[in-house]
């Protein structure tokens, strides 16, 4: 007769505690593992911006129209830059002058453009694994960016404030995220092996477990006595 295994929480739950060590254990290894193979292995990708600002054609930095017909020009203006950017017209000759080993794609997918909140300026960003390389591309991609708006939109409303910073803290990899799921990793694969040894371990240890295995009842047992040969 073939009987299946009842799963008897409490018992689960008294093996769990008694295999704490086995999985505080492996939650440390999973952590430790998780760490220095970010640490190690992962190559970190610092980003650089520089800031520019949208003003009036051949106006000062100093006359500002804020006016609510031409803020919303100007965040038309910014979507359109934004495109200009992207193009192979401006980032071509980016990987020119610097003498990049870098294709239009993978150079387009590391660039970073995003407006500052409800203001005329806007940043230009490039994320790279060298903070100094990251610094220099984004500089010169604004500056290709403005001439490029005076070659096709035909006007000079461009000014660069602030040149990029060469960063000191990469944007990722995040080193102790890493590491959480990795100890998560560890005590989730612990409870596994521990529920899976509870339940591939036959041992009969007590009158439920014999009449669980047989499907009959226990009328009685025999005691042991000390000195009773074995």
């Amino acid at each position: 007769m073939e009987t299946t295994k009842e799963v008897n929480f409490k018992e689960l739950l008294e093996i769990i505690i008694k295999k704490w060590w086995l999985i505080l254990l492996l939650t440390v290894i999973g952590f430790a593992t998780a760490y220095i193979y970010t640490v190690k292995y992962v190559t970190p990708v610092y980003e650089a911006n520089t800031v520019l600002y949208i003003g009036q054609e051949g106006g000062s930095l100093g006359s500002i129209d804020v006016s609510l017909g031409q803020l919303n020009a100007n965040s038309q203006l910014l979507v359109d830059y934004k495109q200009i950017a992207s193009t192979r017209l401006v980032i071509n000759e980016v990987i020119k002058n610097l003498g990049l080993n870098i294709s239009y794609d993978e150079f387009k997918d590391n660039v970073i453009i995003e407006s500052v909140l409800d203001s005329r300026l806007f940043t230009v960003g490039f994320r790279h694994s060298d903070p100094q390389v990251a610094k220099q591309i984004a500089d010169e991609l604004a500056k290709q960016l403005t001439v490029a708006v005076l070659q096709i939109v035909g006007v000079e409303n461009i000014r660069i404030l602030d040149q990029a910073l060469v960063p000191q803290v990469p944007i990722s990899p995040n080193v102790l995220l890493n590491a959480v799921i990795g100890g998560l990793l560890g005590f989730f694969i612990s409870l596994f092996v521990v529920v899976l040894m509870f339940l591939i371990n036959d041992t009969v240890r007590n009158d439920e477990d014999i009449e669980n295995l047989l499907g009959i009842s226990v009328l009685g047992d025999i005691p042991e006595f000390k000195g009773e040969a074995q």
